[in-house]
């Protein structure tokens, strides 16, 4: 009996302790939710911490010179075909001296504006395989791993003995043959059929890089698709229509491979170079319907003798996602990443090919050399004898005239032009003047310092300029002038402008740490644009409002669900229509959002769990208060 009331007294105090460990953990449990709950984080009007444009300022310097000449030597790379000029003649600035050849500029010109549209279609190919990446849903379990062969069931340690029987003669085992490896499918696009709106997927048109066209044994061309690879009424030097994805004329190759993938093995191809052609094919331009060129389009546009007798379908639509690759959520997750980084190398690849564009178009219209200054021809030699001898052949000495040579970066070559006028600065004796930019080199400078301030890159090649100043009263030879560009780049003045210390990156792109409507920070995905003044401000194309609040995105407080606050104040940034205090949910109601949006595919970080709008119950509170 003793015993019995020995193990009731000890269940007894079990279950009290029970009971006052679990209220225990209860307690600090809601204490610490209180206490987390109670945190919160500083926002500002996004209108605080954003800026217009209007415009940067660069800043480069020189020193003031009279004894202003004009030295024209002979180019290596050009022709002169004029000399508008005699020894001895009078000259104002913006007459002109000579003359180069304008043909081998015209076709530079033509060669960086192919590579600017090539440059463009690889990133826009880059940026649609991005979008199918971010809109494949992962598969839930690994791919199994495929093993080269399959291992043998090993025998049992004591065999059953066979019964014994008279033998026969045995036949030769039959070889299994080796499955056949499969071809991956094809990432690009396949053609049934070649129009003028078809893409290639490699090379850039030339003769030394065609284009790469992935077709299908019977693939037809049409007859619009054959004359723009013939360049047929195509005018010379005609800009094409912006919708026209293939530049005329062009060289091309036409593959026909293993699965109709661009990974199969090449069973067949051939090649068309338009480009040798063209001259030509000019005369079958003036042929009437019917004759050779009709019929020629005709073939080309037919189906081959071993396709089936029926209209050639349309190329089939290629899926907006790589679903039957079959990719985790990690391999996605890098395979975005992968290509988030190509796509930043040829944002660059464009840049580059953009700025060599406007070098040529430069040295284009510089075909014609000016006078840049008002005096006398002194100098007019033969370009034979000053190329030998390394002296300029032209030489105009102006009288009476101050100026200045500074240097601006490359990147800035489109953006300052000849006759642009400039602000001159003289700390010697004070007085600012203007100036009148007169020539812009085609060369850049050896062992320039660069420009400084503004949003000059020290980091490129500097090109020299000079600027006739304006009434030079007070200025003696040597003396220091600062010079001020005013450039109005291709930034937009109405656009909004983000301080970029706002501005983190993860995963799924840019976002900042905005207050919703429920007065909860969650992260915000931005489209950006154009950087400004140095890169200290980026443009949001879209994700925020003027209307908007948003937190410094660093330190432990800004997390995702925190309560916002105005800074300076305890106030919300929004209205709460009860004023009932926030209190925040535990990992329960998390994990519930969490398994609601692991369908999505385009936020490889997980979901956004405080979506502004997205948590709002029935009566209008957020899902995230009591």
């Amino acid at each position: 009996m003793s015993i019995n009331k020995k193990t009731k007294k000890n269940l007894v105090i079990a279950s009290v302790v029970s009971v006052v460990v679990v209220a225990a953990a209860l307690g600090i449990w809601f204490f610490l939710q209180y206490q987390q709950d109670r945190k919160t984080v500083d926002v500002v009007p996004l209108m605080q911490v954003t800026t217009t444009y209007w415009g940067d300022q660069i800043y480069s310097s020189g020193t003031a010179a009279s004894d202003n000449l004009q030295e024209i030597y002979p180019s290596t790379e050009q022709t002169i075909s004029d000399i508008y000029v005699a020894e001895g003649q009078q000259v104002q600035v913006g007459d002109p001296l000579v003359q180069y050849d304008k043909t081998r500029l015209e076709l530079d010109v033509e060669s960086k504006d192919l590579a600017v549209k090539q440059a463009e279609i690889k990133l826009d190919d880059a940026q649609e395989q991005l979008e199918k990446l971010r809109k494949t849903t992962p598969i839930s379990t690994p791919r199994p791993t495929r093993t080269p062969g399959t291992a043998a069931t090993p025998r049992p340690s004591t065999p059953t003995p066979a019964p014994t029987r008279t033998p026969s003669p045995t036949a030769a085992p039959t070889a299994t043959p080796a499955p056949e490896p499969t071809v991956p499918p094809a990432d690009v696009t396949l053609y049934q059929r070649l129009d003028k709106d078809s893409r290639p997927y490699a090379g850039s048109g030339t003769t030394e890089d065609p284009y790469v066209f992935l077709c299908t044994a019977n693939c037809t061309m049409t007859r619009e698709f054959l004359e723009l690879l013939l360049g047929l009424g195509v005018e010379e030097g005609a800009t094409p229509p912006p919708d026209q994805v293939l530049y005329s004329p062009f060289a091309a190759v036409f593959e026909v491979r293993e699965g109709d993938s661009n990974y199969g093995e090449l069973i067949t191809s051939f090649r068309l170079d338009g480009t040798q052609l063209t001259a030509g094919f000019d005369q079958l331009e003036q042929l009437e319907d019917g004759e050779t060129l009709e019929s020629v389009a005709d073939i080309f546009d037919a189906p081959r003798p071993d396709a089936p007798d029926e209209a050639t379908p349309s190329p089939t639509r290629e899926p907006d996602n790589y679903n039957d690759m079959g990719y985790t959520r990690e391999e996605l997750q890098d395979l975005i990443a992968e290509k988030r980084q190509e796509i930043k190398d040829l944002q660059l690849e464009v840049k580059q090919a953009e700025l060599d564009l406007k070098k040529s178009q430069l040295a284009l219209e510089n075909s014609t050399v000016r006078s840049t200054i008002d005096g006398v021809v002194r100098t007019l030699t033969d370009v034979t004898t000053a190329t030998q001898n390394g002296t300029p052949f032209l030489v105009v000495s102006g009288e009476g005239q101050f100026f200045v040579r500074a240097t601006l970066s490359e990147s800035l070559l489109g953006s300052v032009a000849v006759g642009d006028t400039v602000d001159v600065m003289c700390y010697d004796n004070g007085m600012s003047y203007t100036a009148q930019i007169s020539t812009i080199s085609t060369y850049p400078v050896e062992n320039a310092n660069g420009s400084y301030g503004g949003t000059g890159n020290p980091n490129s090649s500097q090109y020299e300029f000079t600027a006739v100043i304006d009434q030079p009263e007070g200025l003696t030879n040597g003396m220091y002038l600062e010079v001020t560009l005013h450039v109005q780049g291709e930034a937009s003045a109405d656009a909004l402008y983000l301080w970029k210390a706002y501005i983190r990156e993860d995963e799924g792109g840019s976002y900042v740490m905005k207050a919703g409507v429920d007065n909860r920070l969650y992260k915000q995905y931005l489209e950006l644009g154009a950087t400004i003044y140095s890169g200290e401000y980026v443009e949001v194309k879209s994700g925020l409002t003027a209307e908007d609040y948003i937190a410094f995105p660093y330190g432990t407080d800004v997390q995702e669900g925190v309560r916002a606050v105005v800074e300076g104040t305890e106030d919300p940034p929004h209205p709460e229509e009860d004023g009932s205090e926030n209190i925040a949910v535990g990992s329960s109601q998390e994990e519930d959002n969490l398994e609601e949006d692991t369908s999505s595919a385009l936020a490889p970080d997980g979901p956004v769990l405080y979506d502004e709008g997205a948590v709002a119950d029935a009566n209008g509170a957020a899902a995230f208060t009591s």
